[in-house]
């Protein structure tokens, strides 16, 4: 999914926010300090929850833990992701309770440059490789710098929100966010490969426009459907 933004204007790294219609919430851009707990957020929340590794059971200990922390502390370095946390009180200590991991994609990659493919082998990771490969495939044959005449674009590698506060308008907000945030850099193009009918959704409600759409029980690698499960079980 892309959506096309031509409004940047000047923004800040160090970044605090609060909003009236959220007020139980503070909204920030993610600093070095919070890769353990924006991690461990991602484990417990996204990929315990994600429909694709759900389907194939995957372990997030045993085949995300190992590298998710490097992969989350090269992306914030861009000061392009996002948390929430709880308003802290006295009697209340301030938890994440969403977050959007946003990373830059450039036509000339510099050498240090970290993606989900970077970390993930066939032999350690099966289910999070077979994972890559409907990644890989959502985006296959599309040059997004010629068709968008862009010479980068954010991409957004995870959203999550916490499920006791499901239905409260997070999601909206971080995308909201987001879009401010890419505008503020001078980003026009905004790309997310959503695995959910819940993000899916999130993200046609935002404005975004569905560019390529991979139906899991007619996608195969090799002889093997490995998502029909999704179909079948009706997981998402």
């Amino acid at each position: 999914m892309a959506k096309d933004r031509k409004n940047p204007f000047n923004g800040r790294d160090e970044w605090l926010y609060e909003d009236h219609d959220q007020e139980d919430f503070v909204f920030s851009i993610v600093q070095q300090k919070d890769v353990e707990c924006v991690t461990e957020f991602l484990i417990t929340n996204f990929f315990a929850n994600e429909p694709l590794g759900h389907a194939l059971r995957l372990d997030p200990d045993e085949e995300v833990r190992p590298w998710l922390a490097e992969m989350v502390a090269h992306a914030i370095q861009e000061k392009l992701s996002i948390l929430i946390r709880e308003k802290p009180l006295e009697d209340r200590e301030s938890k994440i309770v969403a977050v959007c991991l946003n990373d830059v994609e450039r036509i000339h990659e510099e050498p240090d440059n970290v993606t989900i493919f970077s970390f993930v082998d066939p032999e350690k990771h099966p289910c999070m490789w077979k994972i890559t490969r409907v990644l890989d495939e959502l985006v296959k044959d599309q040059d997004l710098f010629v068709k968008y005449d862009v010479p980068s674009y954010i991409g957004i590698q995870m959203l999550s929100v916490g499920p006791q506060f499901g239905g409260r308008g997070l999601a909206k907000k971080l995308i909201e966010l987001t879009e401010t945030l890419s505008r503020s850099k001078g980003y026009s193009l905004i790309l997310s490969e959503a695995t959910s009918e819940f993000s899916a959704r999130a993200f046609l409600k935002a404005g975004f426009e569905s560019k390529n759409v991979l139906h899991y029980d007619e996608f195969t690698l090799g002889s093997e459907k490995p998502f029909k499960l999704l179909v079948e079980e009706k997981v998402h």
